[in-house]
């Protein structure tokens, strides 16, 4: 078994929202994830990261 940690970056919060719905730290899942997740969380992580350009 392995487990992998994804990482995203999204430019807001809204935006985060406006893709996983009110309650952003609600897990989203697909239909075919099924076939490939032994487990599904119920809740994600999000993490703050500040950078310059």
């Amino acid at each position: 078994m392995a487990h992998f940690l994804l990482v995203t970056v999204w430019d807001s919060m809204e935006s985060v929202r406006r893709f996983a719905g009110g309650d952003p730290e609600l897990a989203k899942y697909y239909p075919e994830d099924d076939e490939f997740l032994l487990e599904k969380g119920e809740r994600v992580s999000m993490y703050r990261v500040f950078y310059e350009r």
